[in-house]
């Protein structure tokens, strides 16, 4: 595991997944997401078809779905933003 990571921090899989895509792909944004936000865009992204199962058995469509559908959360601000320090 790279530094700072855990295998079982957070605890949830979908979790993990969140914050790894967030830090890789949009780590530009200043953002920082908690448990619950992560909760709420899983359950978005289920309701928009996406499922766990198939994502986290290689499924390219449920990772594209994903990765959309953080997109948003973004965009639309509903994802905490990392406090900005002066200068």
């Amino acid at each position: 595991m790279g530094k700072g990571k855990s295998p079982t921090v957070p605890l949830k899989g979908c979790h993990r997944l969140m914050k790894a895509l967030v830090g890789s792909a949009f780590g530009d944004k200043g953002v920082a997401p908690r448990p619950e936000e992560f909760d709420k865009i899983s359950v978005v992204f289920q309701k928009a078809g996406g499922s766990w199962e198939r994502l986290f058995t290689g499924s390219i469509d449920d990772m594209t779905l994903l990765r959309k559908t953080l997109q948003v959360a973004i965009e639309k601000g509903m994802v905490t933003k990392k406090p900005k320090w002066g200068g």
